[in-house]
């Protein structure tokens, strides 16, 4: 384990010596962004560090209103509910939704969305027709699935084109956590939500964490009026404390900023690629995500000042993933030596 002593960004300082940092998120490269911060302490001139009220209070704060309504129009979803991280955004979703049909779970979803009381799994060996046929067997033709949009080891980009062939006969809520694709990926960074071309029949519930991408410890829920007025009545939203009121008011004044990074984040991943076509990642899709499938490689990158994220998943006890993180920050000289480092190992 490395125990850092600062916020990193594409460096981080150990025992008075630099590392090049391959870890963590932040994949827009937000956190040491002047222009972000500057936001982040001008809210706090303006709102505080804290707004120490529940949703339902009669002093409601009309930054949080104004945030939502934007991350519905950036989602194109009709409304959105805003919460103080993105587990909580997730657990609310799927305890929502299951209050009024059941809620399947497909393989390798995050347990944010899949541990819940009465969530069922589908299994992996059984395909989607054999699962519809299941459901068409017992009559029930009205129901819930949940999903990741991405997974992040080994930064894999889920592919729901199989939900989309589902047949009218079928209701399904399709309730997706979208917290490594919202702010970069697909149309102007607005996420999965925007590659989803879904029929009248199948009804997106979006949630996602706002910190991978965007830096902020927060989350959010879009969705249908009907479904986020449900989320407004739960006890997770109506009598919790919101975000911090200054990251809102950066997320609402930054989407210039938003555009720059992601086209820089994309250029470096971009790049990263093509420095390394002689190796192949476990998955190579174009996610910030770059898993190495070279036992070892961690110790004999951090040797050479580097740091990358390795740790037992899914159980601590499970060999380490290796996982290289490119965010914004980072300049091509430093994924140069990354690669050579790689193609020397």
């Amino acid at each position: 384990m490395v125990t850092l002593s600062q916020a990193p960004g594409r460096t981080t300082i150990i025992d008075g010596k630099e590392y090049l940092f391959f870890s963590g998120y932040s994949y827009l490269g937000l956190g040491l962004n002047k222009s972000f911060t500057d936001l982040v302490k001008k809210g706090i001139d303006l709102y505080g560090v804290v707004y120490p009220s529940s949703r339902i209070s009669n002093t409601a704060l009309d930054l949080y209103a104004k945030m939502e309504e934007q991350l519905a129009v950036f989602t194109s979803a009709e409304d959105a509910a805003v919460f103080s991280s993105g587990f909580l955004s997730a657990r609310t979703a799927v305890d929502v939704v299951s209050n009024e049909m059941n809620v399947y779970c497909l393989p390798h979803t995050h347990p944010a969305s899949s541990a819940l009381t009465g969530i069922i799994k589908i299994p992996e060996t059984l395909s989607w027709q054999q699962f519809l046929n299941e459901r068409a067997s017992v009559g029930e033709f009205r129901f819930a699935v949940t999903a990741d949009s991405i997974n992040p080891t080994p930064g894999h980009i889920n592919n729901f084109s199989f939900i989309s062939s589902t047949p009218p006969s079928f209701t399904i809520t399709l309730i997706v956590d979208d917290s490594h694709g919202i702010g970069w990926l697909g149309e102007d960074g607005k996420g999965i939500a925007s590659l989803l071309n879904l029929p009248a029949h199948i009804d997106l519930l979006l949630n996602f964490s706002l910190s991978k991408a965007f830096h902020i410890n927060g989350g959010a829920i879009t969705g249908s009026r009907k479904w986020i007025a449900a989320v407004r009545r739960h006890v997770n939203y109506a009598t919790s404390t919101p975000l911090m009121p200054s990251l809102a008011y950066a997320w609402t004044e930054a989407t210039a900023l938003f555009s720059q990074q992601r086209e820089i984040l994309l250029q470096n991943i971009e790049y990263l690629q093509k420095l390394t076509t002689n190796y192949t990642f476990v998955a190579g899709e174009g996610t910030p995500v770059f898993v190495v499938a070279k036992k070892g490689i961690a110790p004999y990158l951090l040797q050479n000042n580097v740091i990358i994220s390795s740790f037992g998943y899914p159980h601590p006890e499970s060999d380490p993933v290796n996982r290289i993180v490119v965010n914004a920050l980072h300049l091509r000289s430093d994924l140069e030596k990354l690669a050579q480092l790689i193609e020397q190992y």
